[in-house]
């Protein structure tokens, strides 16, 4: 059988994006040839082989908590340069496969030529857009926005030939909007363990070491730093817990428009010297921070969107065994047994002070809440979700049907 040939575009950088790196990584190690076209940064190559996968960036980076308008600008610019670079690329070495990962939907339609001369076409829906959109717009702007994504997502769904999505809430949506369940693959964001190796797992700090000024309590997160993902109810969560517990921190690393509001509201509560703000990293390094903590938190907002998140940091901490926190959200119920995560009130700081008070006081439940939480992510490990992703590749390759792929939920509550 002839190598299979998989052009991916993101509107973000490679390799930063570790939803993309895994998948376009899983291909490679399928004995696939895979492209990525995405978004250039300004100390970035424009051409470079990494990891096996050829990286073709445009030029154009991106910002963060910018207008509607701006946005909108920004994905139709980069979906000029993405349909120019893929058809060229596509007319000197044809496609099998093209996978779109949005957002935007529409994207897709980059690949317009290339599915006209016989490419099969994947969209990779990691964020519904509609959801996402209610969120985020605001006034009366927000009815027709979300109208116009609605729309958009219709007609990118049906102009694919498959849709990849990354969970069971998301799934569901896609569902009852049309798109067929023959036509759906949940691949979930498992946390790849050529970047988090078993190896690398240890005790957590406060597990080895006493805790105090020189060895405090770390609460971490990291990720995307926006509104929706709650880190102000971490900060004011902390400054509450502070109160009975003095060595405790919170350290956070990422980017996102929120940055600024969380370092003035550590300084506003008076307990910026127990905030640690870190830069994003390369992708090898994150398992360096997950590691160092001793409790990952997930504050996420109950907005109609980040209810329907199920997030890749949770399968990174299952994987890498440390206790979690987070928001009692349908998707994350969907993720875990109850006693495998501490589910708290997204809307009350004090939630998260007493459930960090109360993993500190009491080091067995951390250890029990690891192992099982170590048990539900064993249907998800990685290894699973690439072989899902190697076998969908084959199949579209060769002109079969593949059908939609299911996994377990973890919890009835769902």
């Amino acid at each position: 059988m002839s190598m299979i040939h998989v052009g991916n575009i993101t509107f973000d950088w490679y390799p930063f994006d570790p939803l993309v790196r895994r998948l376009a990584e899983a291909a490679v190690d399928g004995g696939c040839a895979v492209d990525v076209i995405c978004l250039r940064q300004p100390d970035e190559k424009r051409y470079e082989v990494y990891n096996g996968v050829r990286v073709h960036r445009v030029p154009m980076n991106r910002g963060f908590g910018q207008s509607l308008l701006v946005t909108l600008i920004s994905w139709c610019w980069f979906f000029l340069l993405a349909t120019f670079t893929v058809t060229l690329l596509h007319l000197k070495r044809p496609y099998d496969v093209i996978h779109v990962h949005n957002i935007p939907d529409f994207l897709i339609f980059s690949a317009l030529i290339p599915r006209l001369l016989g490419a099969k076409v994947i969209l990779h829906v990691q964020d519904v857009c509609p959801e996402l959109m209610a969120a985020k717009a605001k006034g009366r702007k927000r009815k027709v926005i979300t109208r116009l994504a609605v729309w958009q997502e219709h007609i990118s769904t049906a102009f694919a030939h498959h849709v990849i999505t990354v969970g069971w809430p998301f799934e569901e949506l896609l569902l009852q909007r049309g798109v067929p369940q023959e036509k759906i693959t949940i691949i979930l964001n498992s946390a790849d363990p050529k970047l988090f190796p078993p190896s690398r797992r240890c005790l957590a700090p406060s597990d080895s070491t006493s805790h105090g000024e020189e060895q405090p309590f770390i609460v971490m997160y990291h990720g995307t730093l926006a509104e929706r993902n709650g880190l102000d109810v971490a900060v004011q969560a902390l400054a509450l817990a502070l109160r009975v517990v003095p060595h405790l921190r919170l350290d956070i690393q990422g980017r996102g428009e929120h940055l600024s509001y969380l370092k003035q509201l550590a300084e506003e509560l008076g307990i910026s010297d127990h905030v640690v703000f870190n830069a994003p990293c390369p992708t090898e390094r994150v398992v360096d921070f997950v590691v160092h903590g001793d409790v990952g938190i997930i504050p996420y907002r109950s907005d109609g969107f980040m209810d329907l998140v199920l997030p890749t940091k949770a399968y990174e901490f299952a994987w890498m065994h440390r206790p979690m926190i987070a928001s009692d959200t349908r998707a994350i119920r969907s993720m875990f047994q109850p006693g495998s995560i501490v589910l708290c009130d997204p809307l009350k700081p004090a939630s998260f002070a007493e459930a960090i008070l109360d993993l500190f006081q009491h080091p067995e439940k951390r250890t029990h809440m690891v192992s099982s939480a170590a048990g539900d992510y064993e249907p998800y490990q990685w290894q699973i979700m690439a072989k899902c992703y190697q076998q969908l590749l084959a199949s579209l390759s060769q002109g079969r049907e593949q059908k939609g792929k299911r996994y377990p939920v973890a919890s009835s509550r769902f």
